[in-house]
């Protein structure tokens, strides 16, 4: 670790308040845990009494000059710090904007970006602010990975074990920041394109892979489609067990429905499970060939 008048050299370069502030407060911060680490060592007996001294000393000269840094300088600037505030994005106190690092912290992101209509710029902060790292990896400039460290609060839900804005935003990857790019470039490209139609809601039966069952169907109806057969429902029923994997069995009996009552059925095994993987009352089975048929069977 660089010794702490080094450290204070480093900190007199920088000529805005608010980013010398956000720096002293973001290295304190850093340094509560190895402070923490020491006196556990020393605790357990793992290092001597003289080493503990030492090293306690060492940090705690840091908090002794930074604490009244940090007083002194959210006294004098208190009226810039309010202002950084208000400007700031929901959830921060001080960037205008959330960072992200990879395709899930954007996916989880994006969505209020977009709502609030500030994607595009958005976009365009993010890169920006991003400036080469170490190795193969992009990083953002200091003073961004400052402020978003000290609002670490919003992106808790989504950091990965280090529990670091810092460690994340440090290993951003060529593929994202290419994403970046290409989703500035479609963003440009809509500009004055699109209809005055209202964006789509989330739809909540957005759609999903089929399951094990309904790809059997579809196979089976795919198979006697290509070989000329009929894709009434109790041919297809009859011939599902055709058209199984290894290891799948086909079972045709009643299942419980409703109202206490048993109905046809269709249940689907795995020969290492005792309990169908997927069941299916037949009525159901039909309604789904009347949707299959159309992705089958030309329009």
């Amino acid at each position: 670790m660089q010794s702490l008048d080094e450290y204070k050299n480093f900190v007199s370069t920088i000529k805005d308040p608010l980013e010398r502030l956000d720096e002293i407060e973001v290295l304190l911060e850093f340094l509560e845990n190895p402070r923490t680490e020491i006196e556990g060592h020393y605790d357990m007996g793992s290092i001597s009494r003289e080493e503990y001294e030492t090293e306690s000393q060492e940090l705690d000269s840091y908090f002794k000059w930074g604490m009244p840094q940090i007083s002194a300088l959210k006294t004098e600037h208190a009226d810039i710090i309010n202002k950084r505030a208000k400007k700031a994005w929901s959830g921060h106190e001080r960037l205008q904007f959330p960072v992200v690092w990879n395709r899930e912290s954007y996916n989880k992101i994006e969505p209020e970006i977009r709502t609030a209509g500030r994607k595009g710029d958005w976009i365009e902060w993010l890169l920006a602010n991003l400036t080469e790292g170490k190795d193969e990896y992009w990083t953002y400039e200091d003073r961004i990975i400052n402020a978003a460290q000290l609002d670490m609060y919003y992106y808790l839900d989504f950091l990965d074990d280090s529990f670091s804005v810092s460690y994340s935003c440090s290993k951003i990857s060529n593929n994202f920041v290419t994403f970046l790019f290409n989703a500035q470039k479609v963003l440009t490209l809509k500009k004055g394109a699109s209809s005055k139609r209202s964006p789509r809601p989330e739809n909540p039966f957005e759609e999903k892979e089929h399951n094990e069952l309904e790809k059997l169907i579809l196979k089976t109806m795919k198979n006697r489609k290509e070989t000329g057969k009929e894709l009434t429902w109790n041919f297809v029923l009859n011939d599902l067990r055709s058209n199984t994997k290894e290891g799948q069995t086909v079972i045709i009996r009643d299942i419980p429905a409703s109202e206490d009552t048993m109905k046809p059925g269709i249940l689907l095994y795995d020969d290492n499970l005792a309990i169908p993987t997927h069941q299916l009352l037949q009525s159901t089975f039909q309604k789904k060939l009347t949707t299959f048929r159309k992705l089958l069977l030309p329009k």
